[in-house]
């Protein structure tokens, strides 16, 4: 899977739950345009775009994808968790917010990766460790 398809599938979590908007920068830049219970992603990637439908809205919260994904998740208390079916497996992604302006994200299964991210209103900036490298990401929320 791709970097920004990581992010877009299992490193943006708060943006999947809420289904809000974001723009990001980094090694693979990326933008999400929420479309009532739909979200579309467009990016530097292979496919170049993908479309997320929301089915169902807190406290569970279940999405489906194309290219086909289909993730199944929850917010309990401090922490977001989504299970993902992709076409190739399986992965459980998570996010723990210690404070609103610092959070660890990554995702355990068949691409397991560790990230910081830290923000400040709408901005965000993020470190991520994946497959043995190390990428920066900043963006913007709307």
């Amino acid at each position: 899977m791709e970097l920004a398809v990581w992010m877009w599938t299992l490193g943006t979590l708060p943006l999947a739950m809420a289904g809000s908007g974001a723009v990001a920068l980094g090694p693979q830049p990326w933008l999400i345009l929420p479309l009532g219970p739909a979200q579309f992603f467009l990016g530097a990637t292979e496919p170049p775009w993908a479309l997320r439908l929301h089915l169902l809205f807190g406290p569970w919260f279940l999405w489906a994808e194309v290219p086909p994904r289909v993730a199944l998740a929850r917010a309990p208390g401090h922490a977001l968790l989504a299970l993902v079916r992709t076409e190739t497996g399986l992965s459980l992604g998570w996010e723990i917010s210690g404070e609103p302006w610092l959070s660890l994200f990554g995702s355990l299964g068949m691409d397991n990766a560790l990230g910081v991210r830290l923000r400040h209103r709408d901005l965000w900036g993020a470190l991520l460790i994946r497959q043995g490298g190390l990428s920066a990401w900043c963006g913007l929320c709307f």
